[in-house]
């Protein structure tokens, strides 16, 4: 698998960002990767100027980047490790100046928390939703919780190719951590929604069975040119029936999620976004608010 070259650590110094910035740094040390960050100072383009009413002085622009550069100091000092780090602080609204920095550093990968500092009650943040649905790399959203190497990755695949995308950095994640790898389908009864044909229940009393075990054949077939590493790492074929019919899928794979301990989540996202998708179609929009892990969240190749 292609190692990770370049990396960007979006960071705000709430306890979810430190553990982003940390896994950044992990992942970086493992591909030999560049590391930078960065840290956007959230302020209104114009500062009231001092008022004689006012009876202390207003704090500038130049008061909040000068806090950010102490807050670095000290993070970075607890680093040493990492002293050769560079952390960008910049002015603006913090969606736009991590999306704009990411591409003017041709990062191939994007790393933050999974919310901010003041929107942990809300599962995934407005800057972190935004940046898996406009970013031009993957981005990785970290969880809180999150330390230390991966043990269970899982890869959501629905036969495009880029869920197969998704899967070839879950191997290179699961070789780099020694983690646990699942390839995951999930699928609709086939019948669902129609009649179906006369005498099938009478001529094929296996015919969900043969249903499922024809689709575990479509995915072997799909992975085929990834057979050498996921021999190597005995990677679990999945192919599951979802009981929330006619809702997508989004519900059934967090329950896979938990019900496997993964930590991590690769899925394939769209490059286009229409109103009714929200965020990022249905079924990954359900996954990034729901599922008790991080995400790696990866769009289609421009070259395809």
């Amino acid at each position: 698998m292609d190692r990770v070259k370049s990396i960007l650590a979006a960071l705000d110094f709430s306890s979810c960002s430190v553990a982003a910035f940390k896994e950044a740094a992990r992942i970086a040390d493992c591909n030999r990767a560049s590391l930078r960050a960065i840290h956007v100072v959230a302020v209104p383009a114009l500062v009231p100027a001092p008022h004689p009413l006012f009876p202390f002085p207003l704090p500038t622009q130049a008061d909040f980047v000068a806090d950010a550069t102490t807050a670095w100091a000290v993070f970075a000092a607890t680093l040493p490790s990492r002293a050769d780090v560079k952390c960008d602080i910049e002015l603006g609204s913090p969606r736009e100046v991590i999306l704009a920095s990411a591409e003017r550093a041709c990062a191939d990968l994007l790393v933050l928390g999974s919310h901010g500092a003041h929107d942990a009650h809300k599962g995934i943040g407005p800057t972190a939703a935004a940046c898996v649905q406009r970013a031009g790399m993957p981005v990785l959203l970290v969880r809180e919780d999150h330390a230390g190497p991966f043990r269970g990755v899982v890869a959501c695949l629905d036969f495009t190719e880029t869920s197969k995308l998704a899967l070839r950095h879950a191997i290179r994640v699961a070789a780099q951590d020694g983690a646990a790898l699942h390839i995951l389908h999930m699928y609709d009864d086939p019948w669902y929604g129609i009649r179906p044909p006369a005498g099938v229940g009478l001529n094929m009393p296996d015919f969900k069975a043969q249903y499922r075990r024809g689709l575990e054949d479509r995915v072997r077939e799909f992975c085929a040119p990834l057979a050498h590493e996921l021999n190597a790492l005995k990677a679990e074929i999945h192919c599951l029936e979802s009981e929330w019919r006619g809702s997508g899928y989004g519900h059934a794979i967090v329950r896979f999620i938990e019900e496997k301990g993964c930590d991590l989540a690769a899925l394939g996202t769209r490059d286009r976004w229409n109103i009714r998708d929200t965020i990022f179609g249905s079924t990954a929009e359900r996954i990034v608010r729901g599922a008790p892990c991080s995400i790696l969240a990866v769009k289609p190749d421009p070259a395809l």
